[in-house]
């Protein structure tokens, strides 16, 4: 059996399209992300030519690809803030086109067969379509009943004719903008980044349960079961990352600067409140995280916050990683410094904070006092695809930021 994506009815993508100038010309996009599983993406180029951008709609998130160079017939089109392209070559009258998605993101780049193509969406709702109530939270269980048991939380909002928006919760991030269609008894979610291609395909008992398969990229894949729980609370965050060396000050060695230069910073002796992200230009969630921080150094810098960022990136080479990280700074627009401090692995980031128990996800954030002292940790990133879960995330960070200004 062949896997295929839910395409969402025209109506969806119209609205979609609304948002776009009038003159943009909508396309379909086949992902290949192995010999069983296919994802379509909607988008649309803003001109039938080799300079015009692509816009993808992600749910409800949107964002474009520019144009970076052009190879022979080739157009390689940049990811915004992810070290990853499209490399594709149109048809004459740019009809379709067809070539790769590469990621750069692992340590081997990752490609991709991908198919655009022009047209518009067939309904594939029928008059009698049975649409069933899925918003809300569901306790989800991921490898449920083996020793790699994982507990998520699902949040779902519907709109009319079975279209889902949301995402999971998990304890090191969320999954980011999750959107599809619930229809007759089969659920159809996904979300696309140039890292992430998620697709979640279940059977529904009712609105209150279902059954199904989550894949992540080509070779993933996860078997899981979920009920409509509102209660379902993930662990405490003061149970994942804590101090066990509660006054022991923080002091960073070693940074590498944009320039390529070494510098060590002793907060105890610098004596201003600082928000470090622990990040990586390869984590999603990082993106969503980096833009509440930019709002929050917009917002508290006059009142004495610093916020910086520790970069662990990918490679060992440290000239091709600070090339990464100033595209990435230039494309978010990060407004707070940025520093390379090792490579992507939670080891090392973990061996740059003794005082605490270790570092399990990426992004971490935490909040040092005016002696150095760390006095709030956050463990992953509740974006804004959760909803309530990202709003009341962003009224805990203020609150500690003025606490601490206080």
């Amino acid at each position: 059996m062949r896997y295929y994506i839910y395409t969402l009815a025209i109506l969806f993508y119209a609205q979609f399209l609304l948002a776009q100038n009038a003159k943009d010309h909508p396309l379909i996009v086949d992902i290949q992300l192995n010999d069983r599983l296919q994802m379509q993406v909607n988008a649309s180029i803003a001109a039938l030519n080799n300079k015009a951008p692509i816009t993808i709609f992600n749910g409800k998130e949107v964002y474009q690809l520019s144009v970076k160079k052009r190879i022979g017939d080739t157009i390689v089109y940049q990811f915004p803030a992810q070290d990853a392209e499209w490399r594709v070559a149109f048809e004459k009258d740019f009809s379709e086109a067809r070539g790769w998605w590469i990621n750069y993101n692992k340590k081997v780049p990752v490609r991709y067969p991908i198919h655009l193509y022009m047209t518009l969406l067939e309904m594939l709702a029928k008059p009698d379509s049975i649409f069933p109530e899925l918003f809300g939270r569901w306790k989800v269980l991921f490898e449920p009943g083996t020793p790699n048991e994982e507990v998520l939380v699902g949040v779902f909002q519907q709109e009319m004719n079975g279209r889902i928006f949301g995402s999971f919760l998990s304890e090191t991030g969320d999954y980011r903008y999750l959107h599809g269609f619930a229809a007759n008894g089969k659920l159809h979610l996904q979300t696309y980044t140039g890292y992430w291609a998620f697709v979640v395909e279940a059977d529904l008992n009712g609105s209150n349960e279902m059954s199904g398969v989550f894949y992540s990229g080509g070779k993933s894949r996860s078997p899981f079961k979920a009920i409509k729980d509102e209660t379902v609370q993930l662990r405490d965050e003061s149970s994942l990352t804590y101090l066990i060396k509660r006054d022991e000050p923080v002091l960073l060695k070693d940074l590498i600067k944009m320039n390529g230069r070494k510098t060590t910073i002793d907060l105890a002796a610098e004596k201003q409140l600082t928000l470090i992200q622990i990040m990586g230009t390869w984590c999603p969630n990082c993106l969503d995280e980096t833009k509440l921080l930019q709002e929050l150094q917009s917002e508290y810098g006059s009142k004495g916050l610093r916020v910086m960022a520790l970069a662990f990136e990918v490679g060992a080479d440290t000239k091709k990683q600070r090339a990464r990280l100033k595209n990435w700074m230039k494309s978010m627009n990060v407004n707070y410094p940025v520093y390379l401090a090792g490579t992507s692995s939670k080891d090392a980031a973990s061996a740059r904070f003794p005082m605490l128990n270790g570092i399990m996800s990426f992004p971490t954030a935490m909040l040092v006092d005016q002696q150095g002292k760390i006095i709030a940790i956050h463990t992953g990133f509740s974006g804004p695809a959760t909803g309530e879960a990202y709003t009341d995330l962003v009224k805990k960070y203020k609150q500690e930021i003025e606490n601490a200004l206080e």
